[in-house]
């Protein structure tokens, strides 16, 4: 009889024990759970850090080529633009030289016209006849043989021997 309590109170305190250990096996699981959990969004966020330095990485050359890119269009429109500005001086200066040149044409049209009227002025003045066809009239060719007889031949007999080393045509 004397042990009935003290046996009940071991028997409560086992139970109450026993709940403990249940409630610290689950704490320890939820615990460990929790730190495999963390462990694994870990590993998650270091491969998404690792992804994201190499998507950087990527980037960074992707944006030196690109500047490479541009550096060379933009000497490409620098270079354009110094050719564009070299014809367009080119093309000025070709316009001022064919304004010059019809000038110079006008020019030697109006000196001829002064010198056709002072020719003409002259032989009026002179009174000489100024066609071509009076001209021709006062050097007829003079003739020292019949007009209408071929002229003699060098060679004798007749036969013509030169061009024999020639060809056949």
């Amino acid at each position: 009889g004397h042990f009935d309590k003290v046996i009940a109170s071991i028997d409560t305190m086992m139970d109450v024990l026993r709940r403990e250990e249940q409630d610290d096996i689950a704490h320890r699981d939820r615990c460990q759970n929790a730190d495999g959990k963390n462990k694994n969004d870990m590993e998650d966020l270091n491969a998404h850090i690792e992804k994201a330095g190499k998507t950087i990485e990527r980037l960074e050359e992707e944006a030196k080529r690109l500047d490479e890119e541009i550096s060379a269009l933009k000497d490409d429109i620098k270079a354009t633009r110094e050719e564009r500005a070299e014809r367009l001086e080119m093309r000025n200066k070709e316009v001022e030289e064919f304004k010059q040149a019809m000038k110079d044409d006008a020019d030697a049209v109006e000196l001829l016209k002064q010198a056709t009227k002072t020719m003409k002025e002259f032989y009026r003045r002179n009174k000489i006849e100024m066609s071509l066809a009076a001209k021709a009239r006062r050097q007829e060719p003079e003739y020292t043989n019949d007009a209408d007889k071929a002229p003699e031949t060098s060679w004798s007999g007749g036969k013509y021997g030169g061009g024999a080393r020639g060809g056949t045509g």
